[in-house]
């Protein structure tokens, strides 16, 4: 048996979690479907292992499941990657290249961040939803296309469609099935099993064997909030099996955020987790380039080497304006 299957036959199927069974029962009645699915829930808490449970359940499994987040290219960057482009489309454009959705042909595209898509990339894609036909930038010629559309975020959707950052037509044409992914917190029945499959991923990965954990680090692994969900809780494992001492996780291996039990200490006297620690900076750091450029968005997010659509997100996160 695969990881894949070991991990969606004993850690989604089995959950003991009465949250997260009846999301999987809900994505069992999608998968056989061909709707569009949008998948809600906390940065972190396994929004793109659910998009693969639902590929691996459908009719489409033997097809390709392709990902893209949309959050990691520029807006012109991103309608390549989508749709493609054909040789002398803008500069440096030296072939012919398929798009993420023609390499999803038959299969499932995933789009991670759906919230960052411009409002122009928001139309072409409605277009190739509704016509089932996708052309390459640069091209006007359409090709017929088939596949199945699941689409991810971690912000709240009519909040954006009010504030016009994802246009409200697009919203319901993504948006057919919505599913709300649970936190680690809602889930913590599983802790254990997440716990257990984690640790022996990563001593393979690392080439470490671990022979046991400290009372003192399992008591924190215990009481920790996560408020990166399962991906934090991966990382600090990684952490901890890579500074292991002879085979023994010690308090050594456990975040700097925290000292067996207590969060890492700022501001003289309030306590921070790590999240909240990082944004309070975050936000310090983004107003203190705003003011110096007089609230320049373009100029401030090209400093921060961010796009003006990050920096006006940010803006609002942290109440900037």
């Amino acid at each position: 048996m695969s990881e894949k299957d070991n991990f969606f036959n004993k850690y989604i199927l089995n959950s003991k979690s009465s949250s997260y069974r009846n999301m999987i029962n809900l994505c069992d009645k999608v998968a056989k479907s061909n709707a569009n699915v949008m998948l809600i829930g906390e940065s972190g808490s396994g929004k793109d292992v659910t998009a693969r449970y639902i590929h691996y359940k459908s009719r489409r499994s033997d097809m390709p499941m392709v990902t893209l987040n949309c959050s990691s290219f520029s807006d012109s960057l991103l309608e390549s990657e989508l749709f493609g482009h054909v040789k002398g489309a803008f500069t440096g454009a030296i072939d012919d290249k398929k798009g993420k959705i023609e390499t999803s042909r038959g299969g499932t595209l995933f789009l991670d961040e759906i919230g960052e898509l411009s409002l122009k990339t928001q139309v072409k894609l409605l277009r190739t939803i509704e016509n089932k036909k996708v052309a390459k930038v640069g091209s006007n010629e359409e090709r017929e296309i088939d596949f199945r559309l699941i689409t991810a975020t971690n912000v709240d959707i009519n909040e954006a469609v009010c504030s016009n950052k994802i246009r409200e037509d697009f919203a319901y044409r993504i948006s057919t099935i919505v599913i709300r992914v649970p936190s680690l917190k809602e889930r913590m029945e599983d802790f254990d099993d997440l716990l257990d499959f984690m640790l022996k991923k990563s001593q393979k990965e690392n080439n470490i064997e671990i022979k046991r954990i400290e009372p003192k680090v399992k008591s924190f692994l215990y009481s920790y909030d996560y408020p990166g969900n399962l991906r934090e809780l991966k990382n600090i494992i990684d952490r901890m099996v890579v500074l292991s001492e002879k085979g023994v996780i010690t308090k050594q291996g456990l975040p700097i955020v925290h000292s067996l039990g207590q969060n890492y200490k700022c501001d003289d006297s309030k306590i921070y987790p790590l999240r909240e620690y990082r944004e309070i900076k975050e936000s310090e750091y983004i107003k203190k380039i705003l003011e110096k450029y007089d609230y320049n968005v373009p100029k401030s997010s090209q400093v921060l080497e961010i796009s003006d659509r990050q920096l006006f997100n940010l803006i609002k996160k942290y109440d900037l304006k």
